[in-house]
């Protein structure tokens, strides 16, 4: 099966894990701090209309990303580019000129998705080997490649990928990302994950600077953070139990089994 990525990837351990969806929730919150990426959003896209049905979508890409045959990579991708080419204009605020499809951005959107989903991973399975994070931000620069971001700008190793992220000079938090912030928070994802979704959003504020956390009055105490991220365990290990995987990944692992049963014979 031709496949962007296989089922001894890190991509594959990592987003058919329940932190995956929790760092792809986190990743949203973080994207939301480059202001001229949040200016498309709310500018053109249906995001703060109709939250839940965007977050269906994005998770529909994610998993035909991972899972899909490289034609139907392909075509998401084409389908998504085409979507950003008329996302164009400035920040309210700054003036700035922003395009949806400008590389540094489509990097500026990656690395935070990467960084974000790593970042749950590492904190749900704290005895995994570093060296799996660093798999997983190399081999989704294939992923990246064919989005169109500027290559120079998507580092290779996590640590260096986190560095990246927070280092960025234009994060801010202000009326727009407040706003943001709140149309999150009126989130429900389908599944499970949407009856734990309060203490998502509440691991979410604390794993997050404190610049940010403070600016957006959210801070969380070194208390509930720990009553927090036991309600969260015990969540997520219900949700691994009763989840049952997507039409698009089941096909894949039975194509693959198939083809490693053909290889033995």
């Amino acid at each position: 099966m031709d496949t962007l990525f296989g089922p001894d990837s890190a991509v594959w351990q990592l987003h058919s894990d329940f932190s995956g969806l929790v760092g792809g929730l986190r990743a949203l919150a973080v994207q939301s701090l480059e202001p001229r990426a949040l200016a498309g959003v709310r500018q053109f896209s249906r995001f703060g209309d109709r939250p839940d049905q965007r977050l269906r979508e994005t998770i529909d890409f994610i998993d035909t990303i991972t899972y899909g045959d490289m034609d139907e990579v392909r075509s998401a991708i084409a389908a998504v580019r085409r979507l950003h080419e008329p996302v164009e204009g400035v920040v309210p605020d700054s003036g700035a000129a922003f395009s949806a499809n400008d590389p540094f951005l489509l990097a500026w959107v990656h690395n935070a998705m990467v960084e974000s989903i790593c970042f749950a991973y590492e904190r749900f399975h704290p005895e995994v080997d570093h060296a799996l994070y660093d798999r997983y931000v190399a081999e989704m620069t294939r992923f990246a490649e064919l989005m169109g971001c500027e290559m120079t700008e998507v580092p290779l190793r996590y640590g260096d990928l986190s560095q990246w992220v927070w280092r960025q000079p234009n994060l801010v938090v202000n009326e727009a990302t407040m706003e943001a912030f709140t149309i999150l928070e009126r989130l429900r994802p389908a599944g499970f994950v949407g009856q734990v979704y309060p203490f998502v959003m509440r691991w979410l504020y604390a794993s997050l600077p404190n610049w940010v956390t403070l600016q957006l009055d959210r801070s969380v105490s070194t208390m509930e953070e720990s009553l927090i991220w036991v309600g969260l365990k015990i969540g997520g290990e219900l949700s691994m139990g009763i989840t049952a995987p997507s039409p698009r990944r089941l096909r894949a692992q039975s194509q693959y089994a198939q083809e490693d049963a053909d290889a033995t014979r």
